[in-house]
């Protein structure tokens, strides 16, 4: 069943008893994670209980495929019920996983919910209509931010801390929030901290204080680093990188990328042909982002793409290993890799 994100949590707390599958995905991926951690806090999963809750992510998955089936059959004597997490968001969604996914979930015996959070897959894809179909299932797309909210937390920020302004400037301002919901969350969060430590605010502080980029997020370094624009990716990794927490996932935003310029390659058989392997890539690549994929695909060659998916590997164990600095980590990568991107555009 179709449940729209405006109503996800009311429909939660109301049918939380009956439904065995959520399943979330979109573009917006900060705001498949607050819908995600909204789904653990309205089902009180303790997810640090090993006995009732199996955390799988999409690296798991891909190289044990056995470990969702697995899970779901295994439930514990002193439990009623077991919750499994699928981490999907930067993994593509290939047939094989899929009919893995839609082979484990049709045993109706077993009390278990699982969770699925997944990236930017069209409404026509297989795993989606099938969810749809079910009465004991949720599936939520997570698309751009709704810009009626953001001027409605603004407002009642205001209203929180009893300063005034006029409709067409909470409209400016709520411009310069992001497309992505998490980004907009820390922000709101940011704002009423710093309405709470100055009594006087103006429109032109205000302004100030929210971040000048209108799109910070995760994507942002990603494309402009692979675009060449080293200064502008460190300086986005430098703005957020405090308040993301998410270095495993900015690496693997990394990795899905080369994955998705290697697939395209892979599908074309000359470089006039790129275009149209874009246009038939499953899942589909958005319209405007088209262009960045074609670029990506005469800029990067196979060896290049091997090298830079090897060092990937590196990079993330060395970030779960706790040894190293990550920020560091990131940072000479990010460097590396678009000062390679700038050489390599010009020649």
């Amino acid at each position: 069943m179709k449940i729209n994100s405006e109503n996800f949590e009311d429909y939660i707390k109301n049918n939380y008893q009956k439904n065995k599958i959520i399943f979330l995905y979109g573009s917006n991926l900060g705001l498949v994670e607050l819908l995600y951690n909204k789904s653990i806090e309205l089902l009180n999963i303790n997810i640090t209980d090993p006995f009732n809750v199996s955390k799988i992510n999409g690296s798991e998955f891909k190289e044990n495929p056995s470990i969702l089936e697995d899970n779901i059959n295994t439930l514990s004597i002193f439990l009623e019920k077991k919750f499994i997490l699928l981490d999907l968001l930067h993994v593509t969604i290939n047939k094989h996983i899929e009919n893995i996914i839609l082979d484990t979930v049709v045993r109706e015996d077993l009390n278990y919910v699982l969770i699925i959070k997944a990236g930017n897959i069209g409404s026509q894809h297989k795993l989606v209509k099938h969810f749809e179909k079910l009465n004991n299932s949720i599936i939520t797309p997570c698309y751009e931010e709704n810009s009626n909210k953001i001027k409605t937390e603004i407002r009642n920020l205001f209203l929180k801390h009893k300063v005034s302004f006029s409709n067409a400037f909470i409209l400016h301002l709520s411009t310069k929030f992001s497309s992505d919901s998490l980004s907009n969350k820390m922000e709101i969060e940011k704002l009423d901290n710093f309405l709470t430590n100055n009594t006087k605010v103006s429109e032109n502080s205000l302004t100030k204080f929210i971040t000048s980029s209108e799109d910070i997020n995760l994507t942002q370094i990603v494309k402009t680093c692979l675009n060449g624009e080293t200064k502008d990716s460190l300086f986005y990794l430098d703005t957020i990188y405090e308040k993301s927490n998410s270095n495993i996932v900015l690496i693997r935003m990394f990795s899905k990328h080369f994955n998705t310029i290697e697939k395209i390659r892979l599908l074309s058989h000359h470089e006039k042909s790129f275009l149209i392997a874009i246009d038939n890539l499953k899942p589909p690549i958005f319209f405007k982002d088209k262009p960045f994929f074609l670029y990506q695909c005469k800029l990067w060659s196979y060896k290049k793409i091997s090298l830079i998916q090897k060092r990937l590997i590196d990079l993330e164990l060395k970030t779960k290993t706790g040894l190293y600095p990550e920020k560091t980590l990131l940072s000479q990568f990010i460097l590396s890799v678009s000062v390679l991107a700038k050489k390599r555009a010009k020649t």
